[in-house]
């Protein structure tokens, strides 16, 4: 990276306020998906089956917290990567940015805590595998919004990027909606493994994807 192009990223205050701000909305909503899982208390009407019913009782809530937790991990990591790309902001891509934020990152709790309570319900699970699947799509598509305006319709990328590299990221960040997409359309049937291919998915973004995509394609 050239001094010049450094000293332009250190003199724009947007992309530092951005970070700042979507550091503090991941961290909120990262925080509270632990509340969807219930501490039993002696005082409660069911505390007579023993704590360690209660306990394991609870598994559903934690895969559910355990799933999210990475999933909104995962989404911070690429969110910072991405706007390292970014030499500078403007309006709409900071109005795309609150967009995902509130659809991909501080809802996250409400589908969270109906997916441990309802997942294993014969009646409703179906809903609750859905309604999982269908929200983090919309955040998924969201955050491929904020990419795409940036690095294509704003062009407000850094100069140093390739445009290998603008692919790798592009491939790597649009696969995810819409491999959850078809997870969601398969919790139609069998919301178990759509459940467990959402788990899948998140493992398989633990790895540095668009790095690995770029390289292949060297």
């Amino acid at each position: 990276m050239s001094q010049n192009t450094t000293s332009e990223r250190a003199d724009d205050p947007s992309l530092a306020r951005i970070g700042a701000f979507s550091d503090g909305v991941f961290a909120f909503a990262i925080t509270l998906l632990v509340l969807t899982i219930r501490i039993p208390h002696p005082s409660d009407a069911d505390a007579g089956t023993g704590l360690l019913t209660l306990l394991i009782q609870q598994w559903r809530n934690v895969m559910a917290f355990v799933l999210s937790f990475m999933l909104v991990g995962i989404n911070w990591a690429n969110h910072r990567v991405m706007f390292s790309k970014f030499a500078r902001a403007n309006h709409v891509l900071i109005w795309l940015n609150m967009l995902y934020l509130m659809v991909g990152v501080a809802f996250m709790p409400i589908p969270t805590a109906i997916l441990g309570d309802w997942i294993g319900n014969p009646q409703n699970q179906v809903v609750a595998a859905v309604f999982y699947g269908v929200a983090s799509i919309i955040g998924g598509l969201a955050f491929n919004m904020i990419w795409w305006y940036g690095a294509y319709v704003g062009k407000l990328t850094l100069p140093t990027l390739t445009a290998n590299d603008r692919h790798a990221h592009t491939t790597a960040w649009c696969l995810a909606p819409l491999s959850v997409a078809a997870l969601t359309v398969v919790a139609f049937v069998n919301p178990t493994m759509a459940v467990a291919g959402y788990i899948l998915i998140v493992l398989l973004y633990v790895l540095p994807l668009p790095g690995v995509m770029a390289k292949h394609r060297r």
